[in-house]
């Protein structure tokens, strides 16, 4: 790590485009991430930005039920959020799959998650090639109509990707642009295919990651996919463990397929849920991992699925083709990060 926290959020901010001009609302979790907190307040008045703490009791989703939102503090967020122009989310779990989140960037404010130790934010800081590569990904998404997933272990999926309204997401960690979310840091490209279109076999290995677990698969876990949901989990200790956290929702979307991808950061790495506390990771560099096929399970805001359960599951060793062209070959990127040019927008 050589710079310090503050420093780190400066660079995220000048890559977000922040200018004296503009005020910076961080929402938070009161008693948590607090370092977080000072260093953005901080990094925005380095850079002549006004800064507004907006903290509230409680917003994250717990990691098992029982649960039920609460929401009354969600309108006054809202609300102050909206004046202002770039929206930091520190809470704990994130406001990825809440309404706060889509009613903020409806509003056209740039607005980014963050919750990864300081050395992850730094070392894993986007760039233009970056970008770059994720835009041309999500431009094959864009123009595929099918995607066929496999790998040596079993594994055999296939999903309708087709159509110009097909929601795909872009993470390259930072956000330049009106109504524009991401995850800081992150780097992969990801889709929401057509709702009950999956069809087939996953079989995880070990190594590959659980998230929000934060812990790689232990043994061989094989999943049946039958329109879109998951209708059997076969294996041995890892598999009774998801069989077990996915019916204690009592809650069939919790067996939604939801978002699949890959990822394409070069930096990222497989041995980041060892080589840290897990406690103090959200994720995101076992997600954006190149090469990596990344699959999600409950919440699809696009099917009005709505389920605090999520699942995001990053595997490695796998082969991702779009109408039979290969994007990523045994977990290899075909197009390494920052050769594959394309659209900026």
């Amino acid at each position: 790590m050589s710079k310090s926290l503050r420093e780190v959020f400066v660079d995220q901010f000048r890559l977000c485009k922040l200018n004296a001009d503009e005020t910076v609302a961080i929402i938070s979790e009161t008693g948590h991430k607090t370092e977080y907190v000072n260093a953005a307040v901080a990094a925005a008045r380095d850079l002549g930005a006004s800064a507004l703490v907006l903290g509230a009791s409680s917003l994250s989703n717990p990691n098992l039920p029982p649960y039920q939102a609460d929401g009354r503090e969600v309108p006054a967020l809202v609300a102050a959020a909206g004046q202002c122009d770039l929206v930091v989310d520190v809470t704990v779990g994130g406001l990825i799959h809440s309404s706060v989140r889509t009613e903020i960037t409806g509003k056209g404010k740039r607005m980014f998650f963050v919750a990864e130790p300081a050395d992850v934010l730094e070392r894993l800081m986007g760039d233009d090639a970056l970008r770059a590569s994720v835009n041309a990904g999500g431009d094959k998404l864009r123009l595929g109509t099918t995607l066929h997933v496999s790998s040596k272990a079993g594994t055999e999926l296939t999903a309708d990707i087709s159509g110009e309204d097909l929601p795909i997401t872009r993470q390259w960690g930072y956000v330049d642009e009106a109504g524009r979310w991401d995850n800081w840091p992150s780097g992969f490209i990801a889709c929401f295919p057509n709702d009950r279109t999956a069809q087939g076999t996953i079989v995880l290995q070990p190594g590959d990651g659980l998230i929000p677990w934060n812990r790689p698969v232990r043994d061989e876990v094989r999943f049946t996919i039958q329109d879109g949901f998951i209708v059997d989990i076969d294996g041995g200790g890892d598999a009774f463990l998801l069989r077990d956290y996915l019916r204690s929702w009592n809650d069939e979307d919790a067996f939604a397929v939801s978002h699949m991808g890959w990822g394409m950061h070069p930096n990222a790495s497989w041995s980041a849920f060892d080589v840290y506390d897990p406690r103090t990771l959200f994720g995101q560099e076992v997600r954006s991992t190149p090469g990596n096929f990344m699959w999600s399970t409950g919440s699809n805001r696009f099917a009005n699925r709505e389920t605090p359960a999520h699942l995001d599951i990053p595997m490695h060793g796998c082969t991702v083709e779009i109408d039979g062209t290969p994007v990523v070959v045994e977990g290899n990127l075909v197009e390494p990060v920052g050769t594959a040019g394309g659209a900026t927008s």
